[in-house]
């Protein structure tokens, strides 16, 4: 059993332990809990509203993985056909293929990670030289 699963059954056995007329230190003591007199008296008020919901610890979640194996999949396969699109367009195109809104910075992070091409910033598909400027007469020099 998870550590939040067997905490959830401690402290369900405390709310019982209360419900049956015990103190709120046996409860404590024999749930093994280590909760304070208004924690406790509190999570009973709680228990008694709104149940077992009470007793569940929310704290720490995590965001579900937005990048699931089949977003991935689909970079591989557009980032190999388009070597030059840009990661706020993947932005686009994924939040319209999969529903699931990533960062640009996070697209970047995915190609590195999956070993994808990715376009420098700032520079264009393809290097264009720059010509010379036209050569004119030379100029006379007038200074004084």
């Amino acid at each position: 059993m998870s550590k939040r699963g067997e905490l959830f059954h401690r402290k369900r056995r405390a709310m019982e332990l209360i419900e049956a007329g015990a103190s709120w230190q046996e409860a404590n003591e024999q749930s093994g809990l280590s909760y304070s007199k208004s924690g406790i008296q509190h999570l009973y008020r709680e228990w008694r509203k709104r149940g077992d919901e009470a007793l569940v610890d929310h704290r720490g979640g995590r965001q579900p993985y937005k990048a699931t194996q089949g977003v991935r999949e689909w970079m591989v396969e557009r980032c190999t056909e388009d070597t030059e699109v840009r990661a706020s367009q993947l932005t686009v195109e994924i939040e319209a293929e999969f529903r699931v809104e990533l960062h640009h910075d996070y697209v970047g992070l995915l190609r590195r990670q999956l070993g994808l091409p990715a376009p420098r910033p700032g520079r264009p598909g393809e290097r264009q030289e720059v010509e010379p400027a036209p050569v004119t007469e030379a100029e006379e020099d007038f200074s004084p």
